[in-house]
């Protein structure tokens, strides 16, 4: 009866019925995907068609391109705690790797000249590695659950970078050549959005075409299944929390050369939308569905909505509950039914 349940063959060797299992997981995932991306698209809809209708600057040039780049970060910041969810797990301490990274940068570009000014951007970047491969070892080889184990670090994170600049922002001067890199446009695109969509298509290919990607929805659709297939969990779950950290650097890269300052409290407020997304993008915090593909969905309606607020100079404390009840009605319009009950279990 067990096996029955499964959707696995009683005579199927142990890879087998993982594979059965993984096959069926995807049979329900491409049954739901219509309308995990028709109810949000549909929600993205209603927020243009009714912002427009309030406020007609909505559908400018400029607010398109002010709406990319508070969308572009964001993004980023989303596929860093894509990889940890699709795995069932969770990365609480995007955020403060991207501020410590911000403040490292600041901090580094002080310097004016020699090795640590000229390789400060990669410096950072493995900084924010460094940060991720703490968190998975917490998690994967120390036992630590990743609620806590990130919650801890979270708090380390966001201290060390506070004490670094002793709670004074740090302004960044970099060299010409390098901010249009990170922080100018070509034509009407900024290139902030271009870098971000480079990394959500190689995160979207990693996913979905490589090993190590499908690692992560076999681990989240069972772990124990995916150990019995011969699957290196301890490894997928280290690697994960690395990319997440990594990916999460590179947030703070860009929000620090936006905003030309350092700051310990800069990225303070990436980590709850950045779930939000990735929740409304249909990837399941149960983890085994959804992927890199959905969070854009997700980001994208949740810069509308707090842009859209803005322009209509809504008080910041509604703003607040707004974004909430919309973040809400979204994720019941978007998931299957009952999966969001059966995501927190």
């Amino acid at each position: 009866m067990n096996d029955a349940r499964a959707g696995t063959n009683p005579k199927a060797g142990p890879a087998e019925g993982a594979s059965g299992a993984a096959a069926s997981g995807r049979s329900f995932d491409l049954q739901s995907a219509m309308r995990s991306w028709l109810g949000t698209l549909l929600v993205i809809f209603a927020l243009i068609i009714g912002f427009s209708l309030l406020q007609p600057r909505f559908m400018s040039v400029l607010n398109w391109q002010n709406i990319v780049i508070q969308g572009s970060a964001l993004l980023v910041a989303s596929l860093a705690g894509t990889f940890p969810i699709l795995m069932g797990s969770i990365d609480l301490s995007v955020g403060s790797v991207a501020s410590l990274v911000g403040v490292s940068l600041a901090v580094f570009l002080e310097a004016r000249t020699g090795p640590v000014h000229d390789l400060a951007i990669p410096l950072v970047l493995l900084i924010g590695l460094a940060c991720g491969l703490l968190n998975g070892i917490l998690f994967a080889v120390m036992r630590v659950p990743s609620f806590l184990a990130t919650l801890g670090t979270f708090f380390m994170l966001d201290g060390l970078a506070a004490f670094i600049i002793s709670g004074i922002p740090i302004p960044i001067v970099m060299q010409e050549p390098v901010v249009p890199i990170f922080d100018s446009q070509i034509g009407p695109v900024p290139t902030m959005s271009i870098w971000a969509m480079a990394i959500l298509v190689l995160s979207v290919l990693g996913c979905r075409y490589t090993r190590l990607g499908r690692n992560f929805y076999a681990i989240g659709g069972s772990e124990p299944a995916a150990l019995i297939a011969g699957i290196n969990v301890r490894f997928v779950k280290l690697t994960a929390f690395a990319l997440s950290g990594l990916l999460a650097a590179f947030a703070g890269v860009l929000t620090s050369i936006h905003s030309l300052s350092g700051s310990s409290g800069q990225n303070a407020d990436m980590l709850l939308p950045s779930i939000g997304a990735i929740v409304i993008g249909g990837t399941a915090l149960s983890g085994g569905a959804g992927g890199p593909h959905r969070t854009l969905l997700g980001v994208l309606l949740l810069t509308i909505l707090i842009n859209g607020m803005q322009l209509l100079a809504i008080d910041p404390y509604l703003q607040l509950i707004v974004e909430g009840c919309v973040v809400i009605a979204a994720v019941i319009l978007s998931r299957p039914k009952l999966s969001v009950f059966a995501a927190v279990k």
